[in-house]
């Protein structure tokens, strides 16, 4: 590996930085960022405003976001997250 990645995909992709000093500094930044990033909602279209014109606005709704950025980073929680950090 040549520098710093660009896409971090996994929980292991982050143990393995953290083990590396060169990366240790940017993969706790990364870590930190997932964790202060407030994505608990979500907004999901749900019906068209004006059914007549397919180009119009949407209804939307709030709802909890059923995959934030902990989760689709292989994350068992938000506290896993910090869990991790407090490990270093």
């Amino acid at each position: 590996m040549r520098g710093f990645p660009k896409h971090i995909a996994t929980v292991q992709d982050f143990r393995n930085l953290l083990s590396d000093d060169g990366f240790k500094e940017q993969a706790l930044s990364v870590l930190n960022d997932i964790y202060n990033l407030d994505d608990s909602k979500a907004t999901r279209a749900t019906t068209l405003i004006d059914p007549e014109d397919p180009e119009s606005d949407w209804n939307t709704e709030v709802i909890d976001n059923p995959m934030p950025l902990w989760k689709q980073k292989g994350f068992s929680s938000r506290q896993a997250v910090a869990d991790l950090i407090a490990a270093i």
